[in-house]
This record gives C-alpha cells, sequence and structure tokens, in this order.
C-alpha cells in the first residue's frame, strides 16, 4: 500500500510538472509565425514614401500619406496592372494590409492586381474619392484566386480614388477623437510613454469621483494590430457609451474610474503595418517580458494600481478585430473576480441580438497577452474581444453601445456588494 500511494504521489507531482512546463513554454497559437514570443526588437523594412506610375498611360498611384502601405506598382500588359504589398518584416500573421490612392490624367477602367509577399488576400476593398467617406468595392469589380492575389476594377480620372484594406482610421484621427470626448466629458488626457519613433501612447482616464472615493477600475486597451479597424470603430464606440450624459453612465463615472489606452500601436498605425510595431513586434505578445516600450509604459502606469486601497481593477477589455465576432475569455473554471463576469456580459447581449452571431472560446491563462496580464496582475476578470471585419458599421457601433451599457449595469451591482 506504501509504495502504491508513493506511485500516485509521484504521478500526481509529474503531472503538476509537465502542467507548468507547458504554460512556460507557450510558443504561440496556431495562427502565429514561429519566434512570435520573441519580443526582441527585430529589423524591419521601412516603406519608401513616392507616387509613382506609368507616364504614357497616365496613371498614377501613391502612398504619400498617413496609415498607407503600397510597395511597388507597374503595368503588367495593357489591360492589367499590378501593386506589390509587402509588410513590415515577416514571418507575420495572414494580416496584408494595403492603403494608396489612383488617379489618371483622363478617365478611364483599368485592372489592378493586389500581389502579396509573405501574405495572401484578406480584407475586401474599400474605396473613397475624399479619404473620408468609404463604400465597399462592389463585389462584381473584384476577383479573387488561388495563388492569393485579387484583380480589381476601378474607374480612375484626375481626382484621386483611395484603395484601402479598410477605411482609414489613423493615429492623427484617433488622437482628434481622444481631444474631443476629452473637450466634453470629464476625460484627462496623459502620456504615459513613447513608441519607437517618439509617438505619444496616450491614456484616457475617465470619472467624476473625488480622489479619495473608493472606486473601481474598468482597464481598455485596443490597436494593438494596426489593419484591425472594426476593433478601433467598436472600442470608440464603447467608450462614448461611458462618456455620454445619461442617468448610467454619470452613475458609473461616480463609482468606476475608465483607464483606457484607445491605441497601442500608434507607430504600426501611422506608418501601415500588417501587424507590428516600430520594432517588427506583435506587441500582444509582449505582456511577459515587456521588451516594447508601449507595453512597458501601460504596464508601469497600471501596476501603482495594486498600491492604492481605493482602487481595485475589476475588469479588462481589449479590442481586436478577425473575421467574425469572437469573445475569448478566461476558462470558466480558472477563478477571477469579479467570478464569471464575461459570461454574464455575453449572455445578455447575444439576447439583445439574435440577429449578430457571436462565437465564444474560452483559452488558459499561459499566453502573454493583454487580458492575461490584467488577470495574472490584478486577479480580475478580462476578455479579448474581436470584432467581425466585415461587420455593418452602423450596426457594430450599436452593438457596442449596448455592450458598454451592459457591462455598466453588471459592474455597479457588482460594485455594490463590496461597498
Amino acid at each position: 500500500m506504501p509504495s502504491s500511494r508513493f506511485f500516485w504521489f509521484l504521478l500526481l507531482v509529474f503531472l503538476m510538472f509537465q502542467s507548468c512546463k507547458s504554460s512556460e513554454e507557450f510558443t504561440g497559437y496556431s495562427y502565429d509565425p514561429e519566434g512570435v514570443t520573441n519580443t526582441a526588437d527585430k529589423e524591419i523594412q521601412f516603406q519608401y514614401s513616392r507616387t509613382i506610375g506609368v507616364a504614357a498611360e497616365g496613371i498614377w498611384i501613391s502612398n504619400e500619406f498617413e496609415g498607407a502601405r503600397m510597395n511597388d506598382f507597374y503595368r503588367v500588359s495593357d489591360s492589367l496592372y499590378r501593386a506589390v504589398i509587402e509588410p513590415e518584416n515577416h514571418p507575420i500573421n495572414n494580416s496584408p494590409w494595403y492603403s494608396f490612392k489612383m488617379h489618371s490624367n483622363s478617365p478611364t477602367t483599368i485592372n489592378l492586381q493586389l500581389s502579396y509577399k509573405h501574405g495572401k488576400h484578406r480584407y475586401l476593398p474599400k474605396l473613397s474619392r475624399d479619404g473620408k467617406r468609404w463604400t465597399r468595392i462592389d463585389s462584381s469589380d473584384i476577383r479573387e484566386d488561388t495563388s492569393g492575389t485579387a484583380t480589381l476594377t476601378l474607374d480612375l480620372n484626375k481626382n484621386p480614388l483611395w484603395i484601402s484594406a479598410q477605411e482609414l482610421l489613423t493615429y492623427r484621427d484617433m488622437v482628434a477623437w481622444m481631444d474631443s470626448i476629452s473637450t466634453a466629458t470629464p476625460t484627462q488626457l496623459d502620456t504615459v510613454g513613447y513608441s519607437h519613433q517618439q509617438r505619444p501612447v496616450i491614456k484616457m482616464t475617465i470619472g467624476s469621483a473625488p480622489p479619495d472615493h473608493k472606486q473601481g477600475v474598468l482597464v481598455i486597451t485596443g490597436r494593438q494590430h494596426p489593419p484591425e479597424v472594426t476593433g478601433g470603430l467598436a472600442s470608440r464606440a464603447f467608450i462614448e457609451a461611458l462618456t455620454a450624459d445619461t442617468e448610467l453612465a454619470g452613475t458609473f463615472r461616480k463609482e468606476f474610474e475608465i483607464w483606457s489606452y484607445p491605441l497601442v500601436n500608434p507607430d504600426g498605425v501611422a506608418e501601415g503595418h500588417w501587424r507590428h510595431n516600430g520594432a517588427g513586434i506583435d506587441l500582444n505578445r509582449d505582456w511577459k517580458n515587456f521588451n516594447q516600450p508601449e507595453t512597458r509604459a501601460i504596464r508601469d502606469d497600471l501596476l501603482p494600481i495594486n498600491e492604492r486601497p481605493e482602487r481595485r481593477v475589476y475588469y479588462g477589455i481589449d479590442f481586436h478585430s478577425t473575421k467574425s465576432n469572437i469573445f475569448y475569455p478566461i476558462k470558466r473554471d480558472i477563478s477571477t473576480f469579479p467570478e464569471d463576469f464575461t459570461y454574464r456580459w455575453i449572455e445578455p447581449l447575444q439576447e439583445q441580438f439574435p440577429e449578430t452571431p457571436f462565437n465564444v472560446e474560452p483559452f488558459d491563462t499561459n499566453s502573454p497577452i493583454a487580458k492575461n496580464w490584467i488577470y495574472q496582475t490584478f486577479g480580475a476578470d478580462a476578455v479579448t474581444y474581436e470584432v467581425d471585419d466585415r461587420a455593418d458599421r452602423q450596426k457594430l457601433k450599436e452593438v457596442s453601445r449596448q455592450a458598454a451599457q451592459i457591462i455598466m449595469r453588471h459592474l455597479l451591482a457588482e460594485k455594490k456588494k463590496r461597498p
């Protein structure tokens, strides 16, 4: 009998060791490239900003604006032109961002092939005549092939036509939006650090309670990955609901502070990157080593909460985008504060929008991503919220506003239990 007990004891120790070892050896998700968790600086390929074209045909293309990505352009044949799109470095996730504008000396219709290096076509093109108002390309004007390219039929004239993977939501757009929020609501803007290219990492602190009042904290991060525009749009609508002139939002701001970092990767957004920051790193794999100045700045800003008895983190949301609406909550068998909060948020949201599909895929807390760092540091529940790349923009905003209202009601109820 003692030997039997000893055997089971050894087996238990072995299983525990294997579990810990598995957690420590996280090397990436199935869609991640090799080496993604090595977050030391990597060399990137800077894009050469220019307007180029085929002078004989009078066809011109430009990447001379913020958020652009277009690396080369040439005529393939009388009826076909090619735009070459390359990432900032590789290996890299398949998020092939492109954005450029075209014009011609005289009205004409051309076929333009989008050809990607180290990636395949993913984003349905958005078109604009002014860089501000956008429409999806007509389905009859795009043809995709099995090699990963896409060919567009475009009507050009002397006025620029913007062609972009998503509508532009640039660094300047985000800063202007944050400024507009701060002038209309009790919101403070602070620079908590600087990116590799010395762009500010900006924090929005939203709340109206006295400093010594015991408050909960809601942490919001977003735009770690530059092409994820729908996540950026959703976070803006969500924050606008938190700052709205409503009874619910006003009550919430008296009991909770919102610590929001809506643009974690300012360099990647400004430079038109596919995925990475100014040092070629996926920032949402650097929430363990903190090799990058952007994640380090946010970590250092948040950590002092643990030393403040009048503040407690209740929840964290990290906004992203992918091919569908997906919530990545912490696994239900892992104890969080508040207990099971993400699921209690998602369920009424699903009931309110039965025609909008939401997928829920729980994950362990072993990966070095933002939501897991919030849980590991504060014990708080947190979620990665992925918004559908092709979501109807008006519906996206409606869902985000309602999601914010549900969260405010639920967090206020949680805080009432712990005055």
